[in-house]
């Protein structure tokens, strides 16, 4: 065996040490849905058609504390609601809730042609967590009702929508009106105070589209607003009126960073001049979100990386002139730990 042999043996190896079900054999759904996992796979067999159940031989991937690891067979035991929604859908992605109290985020699939089906399942968090009061101290304005807006950019499960809704239980509990428009819903907000309220709204089932959803909030006297994911330049301007209005709006966007949260903005509402001017006339920032798996002796943890961005006179003459790839100068002479904080969970 040669030295990239052993190396790579070695990490394979190394691999299945850390994850906590490597070699586990068989573990049921009930029980992956219910731990720590925060995503399930579910894949079918060779032999799977799409008038299987969806469980019928599916063979499953289940990601705990950052790394996926391989289990080799399902049992069905799982609640019989979840389970008749796996197997009768009411479209492709949506959530819904365990008698647990926890709720997941599904996606279903069909591959090859059709012929077969692929369930991904989210797993999240029992309760919010608070993570805006860790953000507190370089972003007061999460934790206020503050016109304007906030993008937040990060991969797939890096925690994206639990900041938003961290931010919006807090915004709850100062008695705002909060208005919500995703696809799917994901967290539940319940108010713990007498004068907060959130009205949440799922694309394509309450509202038809992203836009429509933001467009329909400015009429029901909103103090903040989330989007869950700005895809279009419909939704992107709706966005932009909602902050110029005067309302608190967070909303997500696919960037490959804090400044980058900008540029995609500018490129969705059209990059002219007139859009530039009144997105430099909006309190903006941007926030990006990292995460990577970290091991201790306790286990498995996930730590959690927020860049930010927040414009000032520099930033608002970059983007006023269109350059928002001149952004970072906005940031000379400070420190890092004044725009940038990990968190480990």
């Amino acid at each position: 065996m040669d030295a990239q042999e052993d190396r790579t043996k070695s990490s394979t190896e190394s691999g299945k040490d850390r994850h906590p079900h490597a070699g586990a054999g068989k573990i049921s759904l009930k029980e992956a849905l219910g731990g720590e996992a925060t995503d399930v796979h579910l894949f079918p067999s060779a032999s799977s058609t799409p008038e299987d159940a969806p469980l019928s031989g599916a063979k499953a991937r289940v990601r705990i504390g950052g790394v996926l690891g391989p289990l080799t067979a399902v049992d069905a035991d799982v609640d019989g609601e979840l389970l008749a929604l796996l197997n009768n859908p009411p479209k492709p992605d949506f959530s819904t809730g365990l008698p647990s109290g926890r709720r997941l985020r599904v996606a279903i699939r069909t591959v090859c042609s059709g012929i077969a089906r692929e369930i991904f399942i989210r797993v999240l968090p029992e309760t919010i967590p608070p993570v805006f009061g860790k953000l507190a101290h370089l972003l007061p304005e999460l934790a206020s009702v503050t016109p304007g807006l906030v993008l937040v950019s990060g991969i797939t499960g890096s925690g994206k929508s639990t900041l938003l809704a961290s931010v919006a239980m807090r915004h709850l509990e100062l008695g705002a009106h909060v208005v919500t428009v995703e696809d799917p819903v994901e967290y539940l907000l319940h108010s713990k105070t007498t004068t907060g309220y959130a009205s949440q709204r799922e694309v394509g089932l309450d509202v038809p589209d992203f836009a429509s959803g933001v467009k329909m909030s400015l009429r029901e006297d909103p103090d903040t607003i989330i989007v869950g994911e700005i895809r279009d330049r419909e939704t992107a301007l709706a966005t932009l009126t909602a902050a110029e209005t005067g309302h608190a709006v967070f909303a997500t966007v696919h960037a490959g960073g804090c400044f980058g949260t900008v540029d995609r903005f500018l490129s969705l509402v059209g990059g002219n001049e007139f859009e530039a001017m009144r997105l430099a006339g909006v309190y903006l920032c941007g926030i990006h979100v990292t995460s990577n798996p970290a091991e201790e002796k306790q286990g498995l943890f996930v730590d959690r990386t927020y860049e930010i961005f927040r414009s000032n006179d520099a930033a608002r003459t970059h983007i006023r002139d269109r350059s928002a790839h001149r952004l970072w100068q906005a940031r000379l002479g400070t420190s890092e730990k004044d725009w940038k904080l990990t968190i480990r969970s």
